[in-house]
């Protein structure tokens, strides 16, 4: 198995871990879990606007498409990944909702790996579009950059 597929598994058992390991929300009260209903609605809709964005350019391996273009638009103005901001709004809102240390740890884990993919992927397209430099020096990696246009 490649690196990058070894990559996109442990993003998925990570996303299994999280999801079997919430506690159902036992305890917490209902202003809590209405709030990360909130954050994971807010990650489906990014995931959902920033993969149309995409469009052919879209896989979840690091290595991006041969023959991609260097997408700037949509959600991408503002965010170099917001496909992995999006997989942890979606983590962090199960994990206040339901609740459980499991889901936490998960939650954290998944936010190192898509760190590194994100690190990967930055390395990638910088080699293969120039104008990733500038790109990179007034977009934030999961959040916009603040100050800076």
């Amino acid at each position: 198995m490649n690196r990058d597929r070894a990559l996109v598994a442990a993003q998925f058992a990570l996303l299994a871990v999280i999801l079997a390991g919430g506690r159902r929300g036992r305890g917490r009260p209902r202003s809590v879990q209405a709030a990360g209903a909130a954050l994971g609605a807010g990650g489906l809709t990014l995931l959902i606007w920033s993969g149309r964005t995409l469009g052919r350019n879209l896989t979840p391996l690091p290595t991006p498409v041969a023959g991609g273009t260097l997408v700037q638009r949509g959600p991408y103005r503002l965010v170099r990944h917001p496909i992995y901001t999006a997989l942890l709004l979606l983590s962090g809102g199960w994990t206040v909702a339901r609740g459980g240390r499991v889901s936490v740890t998960g939650t954290l884990l998944l936010g190192a790996l898509l760190r590194h993919k994100a690190g990967i992927e930055d390395t990638a397209l910088a080699g293969r579009h120039p104008d990733h430099a500038a790109y990179r020096a007034h977009t934030g990696a999961f959040l916009p950059r603040t100050g800076r246009r």
